[in-house]
């Protein structure tokens, strides 16, 4: 956003003066602890009834924890505690959904934060789990009450890597120099399940094995430091309803359930107010590394970002190099013949069943609605090849590739496979196309960990999913979508081609193909990952406002005025969002859009 905004925004700015929550954990101040005791975390016999408030598991005083802590703890395999008290499926593709995963974590104590050596999704070797484990960073503090120990918290969370869907949790346990007390653990929030029928929450109380270890800790320490100082401010929305009047404010969700609102906000000036990260529970205590599997979103939020960073690379001509040529395609028709990187990318191959109607034109049709079978067939095939094999048994339609939009996650996969391939071509055979990304794009920009979901190889490096199976945390959502917004420019650099990016963005001519969805102001189209929807201000003007979507109720939206909003959910999605309507009366798009480069006039509605 321009700096002419910026200065016209210093009145809306300088009120906005209280951290929401800076260090990213609150603390419990002046709270009796109730739960999770010392008496409880040492008893082999306490088994809890039921999740707790979420503040047991948090500094009730924050003082300085007694002991350092070096080393790894070993959870096993067990069964969780849940309400309902089955999850259903019991058995998903011969792993048990109610079985919690055993995994070792390593952590290192560094000042009052508890720092994780492992960043990444973690598969259980072994077992028989369904589930996948990830850990962030925690706090390390002491308490009055507990016998000369330490004690320490961390935020997780349960996921699937065929899946995108996430189950954050908190963990707490005791320590000193050479001991651990049992895991106390809750798992209180989640997006909506795919192959999971049931929402769940869970809870359960653990023994754990302590194994003391010297880390090398210069690196990972230096980079947690960089971490923390590379935070966006939050704010806290009361400042918003404050300044502009809690009425404006009232549907921001468009009447969804609160309950079913994990985490949403807006961007502005790249400061985050955070509208909502309650539980059940109450507040996570972790909100900054809450953990977000955003499922389509991820087409835009790492395919189209890697595609435009390939673009800023190597020219973008590649938009139009065949995919083809990249990829050895063994389908028994021509229909990959003309297929462009363009195309892949705009789901729009002409590959695909379903039915062959496109008046009105069903943009799911053909994804997995015709043959669930074999779409999860391909969804869990492990390798590349396995995937492009079943792939390309999927026919084509009459028509050719750019005609058409239908919503495929095969044919985004394609487009990754494609762009990895095209990598290696110009880097060497060896050259991953994921650590290019971090290294060039998302490391500088200030995320340091993004865990994605890959292809499993064993010769060659993997290759991203690009369709789903990215893990965003807030301050992820905010970072990508805010380079989306400049164009690909960072700090005086331009990572990501800007012409390509217009074309995404619809500031060129160029606009994408309908996907049968209307809201009152016009037809919705897609291109290049982006779904573009109508909004019409009250001089009569109308925008198309950019937006990413993931199943569920997950999105992201770019408005004319640069204010970016966004919804991490179960509550699906609305025709028309309220956060549009919200954001242009906060700071009218009339008054100022990327086109025509007027300021915003800072005003109170």
């Amino acid at each position: 956003m321009g700096k002419a905004v910026q200065t016209n925004r210093i009145l809306f700015s300088v009120i906005a003066t209280f951290l929401y929550m800076h260090a990213g954990c609150a603390v419990a101040d002046q709270l009796n602890r109730d739960q999770a005791t010392h008496n409880q975390l040492t008893s082999n016999t306490y088994s809890p009834n039921s999740p707790v408030a979420n503040h047991n598991f948090i500094p009730i005083d924050g003082a300085t924890p007694q002991h350092q802590f070096s080393g790894a703890i070993a959870i096993l395999e067990h069964t969780m505690r849940t309400e309902p008290a089955a999850i259903k499926p019991a058995v998903i593709r011969g792993r048990k959904t109610q079985l919690f995963p055993g995994v070792t974590l390593q952590f290192v104590s560094h000042g009052e934060y508890l720092v994780p050596v492992e960043r990444n999704i973690i598969e259980p070797l072994g077992g028989d789990s369904y589930w996948h484990f990830h850990a962030g960073p925690g706090r390390v503090w002491s308490e009055e009450n507990d016998d000369g120990m330490s004690r320490a918290s961390f935020p997780f969370f349960l996921t699937n890597l065929f899946e995108n869907e996430t189950y954050n949790g908190i963990a707490t346990f005791l320590y000193d120099d050479d001991s651990v007390s049992e895991l106390r653990y809750q798992i209180v929030q989640q997006l909506s399940p795919f192959m999971v029928a049931t929402k769940f929450v869970a809870w359960n109380q653990q023994p754990i094995t302590y194994t003391p270890q010297v880390i090398a800790t210069e690196p990972l320490l230096t980079q947690f430091d960089a971490e923390l100082s590379d935070q966006l401010t939050w704010r806290d929305w009361s400042e918003l309803e404050d300044t502009y009047g809690a009425g404006l404010f009232a549907d921001f969700d468009t009447g969804i359930d609160p309950q079913l609102v994990v985490a949403g906000g807006l961007v502005i000036d790249g400061d985050v107010y955070v509208h909502s990260m309650a539980t059940p529970y109450g507040d996570y205590p972790y909100p900054r590394e809450m953990r977000h599997g955003v499922w389509s979103v991820t087409k835009t939020i790492t395919g189209l970002v890697t595609l435009m960073r390939m673009a800023e690379k190597y020219g973008d001509e590649i938009l139009d190099y065949k995919i083809n040529d990249y990829v050895q395609v063994t389908a028994n028709h021509d229909g990959w013949e003309n297929v462009t990187f363009r195309h892949a990318m705009s789901m729009a191959t002409g590959i695909g069943p379903g039915s062959i109607n496109t008046n009105p034109n069903v943009f799911s049709d053909g994804n997995y609605d015709v043959d669930t079978d074999a779409y999860m067939d391909w969804m869990f095939a492990p390798t590349t090849q396995a995937k492009l094999d079943l792939l390309f048994q999927v026919p084509n339609y009459p028509w050719g590739p750019g005609e058409v939009a239908r919503y495929r996650d095969r044919d985004i996969f394609i487009g990754a496979v494609a762009l990895a391939n095209l990598y290696r071509s110009k880097e060497g055979r060896d050259a991953d196309l994921w650590q290019m990304m971090q290294d060039e794009v998302y490391g500088p920009i200030g995320i340091h960990h993004l865990p994605m979901s890959q292809t499993w190889e064993t010769d060659r490096p993997p290759v991203p999913l690009l369709a789903w199976g990215v893990y965003l945390t807030i301050d992820d959502v905010a970072k990508i979508a805010g380079l989306i917004e400049r164009r690909g420019m960072h700090n005086g650099a331009q990572l990501l081609s800007a012409s390509g990016l217009a074309e995404a963005l619809y500031d060129t001519d160029e606009r994408g193909l309908l996907t049968g969805a209307s809201n009152r102001y016009g037809e919705n189209t897609y291109h290049l990952t982006v779904w573009h929807e109508n909004y019409t201000t009250t001089s009569g003007k109308t925008y198309t406002i950019p937006s990413m979507n993931g199943y569920g109720g997950n999105l992201v939206k770019i408005m004319p005025n640069g204010v970016i909003g966004f919804r991490m959910g179960n509550g699906d999605d609305k025709p028309v969002e309220q956060m549009i309507v919200i954001a242009d009366k906060l700071f009218p798009f009339d008054q100022y859009n990327r086109k025509s480069g007027k300021a915003v006039v800072v005003a109170k509605p």
